[in-house]
């Protein structure tokens, strides 16, 4: 992420008098910069970012299929990725958009992989060169000697088989997925502890490529489900996955801000970090929030690392809670809304 006080916005600013008149930032989910002259857009894969909007004359654009998307670009500036997988489609998106006569730049701090980086972008583009050096962060410039290929997302869908409890899933992943759209451990003790129906509607919170969904479909499958997630990949993933079911709804949701209705039950490996403090508010504002989602009766069963203090904020805002599961490393809750809808204590 490329915050207004970053090294990285820093070494663009230095070399502001190379811009074209139309900019893009592709992966900038900071602050938007004004930058006199341009007419800016920045391209984000997280919903949440997307939904402030900002920028002069130019705003958001979430994904690399958003409608809104200018025909072309003089100047398209990417972001380092944590994946090398997720550089290539982002130069290979800049490419298809970049205008007749205009420039590639790529930026990027030490720490984000700049050198290994640059590499790939010289790869890709053998004329490139560097522009500016400073702060640990390196600039470099490239141009097209050929127009691109467009750029197609079903292009960038890869498919994989999630080996799960009971059942091998035919599902998806596109570059920049976490865990690359495969089962993670914490997902699969969840699963393990499904052993009855659930009951409907049921809400896949921070659903990924779909794979709690997928799951739950393959052993019941008219079971009503919505999936919701922040993430563009995720987002694309469950819809390719689930394309011309019954049954089934997607949304784009910054937590619960995308979702409508209320839900018998809710499922969900909510993707936070491990240990830290501050990460911990966004669960804790979830929890508080998801109440006016459930049905009275309503269970939340959730997966997380077994030294997440997750225990007592779930029976604050939800109801009583029992471990379904715990292996030392990950512990599965689930948490019962009180039949009347009222939060009730230990």
């Amino acid at each position: 992420m490329m915050t207004e006080a970053s090294p990285a916005l820093s070494i663009l600013e230095r070399s502001l008098d190379r811009l074209g008149e139309r900019v893009c930032l592709v992966g900038h989910d900071g602050p938007m910069p004004y930058w006199q002259g341009c007419r800016l857009h920045a391209l984000t894969t997280h919903y949440g970012v997307h939904g402030h909007g900002g920028g002069a004359d130019g705003g958001r654009l979430f994904g690399y299929d958003d409608p809104e998307t200018p025909d072309a670009f003089d100047t398209i500036v990417i972001l380092m990725p944590k994946a090398r997988s997720e550089l290539e489609m982002r130069m290979a998106w800049a490419a298809a958009r970049l205008a007749a006569g205009g420039e590639l730049w790529l930026v990027g701090a030490k720490r984000e992989g700049i050198a290994r980086g640059s590499r790939q972008f010289r790869e890709r583009f053998p004329g490139a060169f560097r522009i500016d050096s400073a702060r640990h962060c390196q600039l470099w410039c490239a141009t097209l000697e050929t127009p691109a290929a467009p750029f197609r997302v079903w292009d960038w869908l890869e498919p994989v088989t999630v080996v799960a409890p009971g059942a091998d899933l035919e599902l998806y992943s596109l570059p920049g997925l976490f865990s690359e759209g495969r089962l993670d451990e914490g997902t699969r003790q969840l699963l393990a502890t499904v052993t009855e129906k659930p009951a409907e509607p049921v809400l896949d919170l921070a659903c990924g490529n779909g794979v709690i969904a997928a799951w739950l479909r393959h052993q019941w499958p008219e079971l009503a489900v919505t999936l919701a997630d922040v993430h563009w990949q995720a987002l694309n993933c469950a819809r390719a996955f689930f394309e011309g079911a019954q049954g089934v709804t997607i949304v784009a949701s910054d937590g619960l801000a995308g979702v409508t209705g209320r839900y018998a039950s809710v499922f969900s490996n909510p993707p936070f970090h491990q240990g830290q403090k501050k990460n911990l508010d966004p669960i804790n504002q979830w929890f508080r929030a998801l109440p006016d989602f459930l049905q009275p009766g309503a269970e939340l069963r959730l997966v997380a690392n077994a030294f997440l203090p997750y225990q007592e904020p779930m029976i604050r805002s939800i109801g009583p809670v029992r471990s379904l599961s715990d292996d030392g490393r990950y512990r599965v809750y689930s948490a019962r809304r009180n039949i009347h809808g009222k939060n009730v204590g230990n």
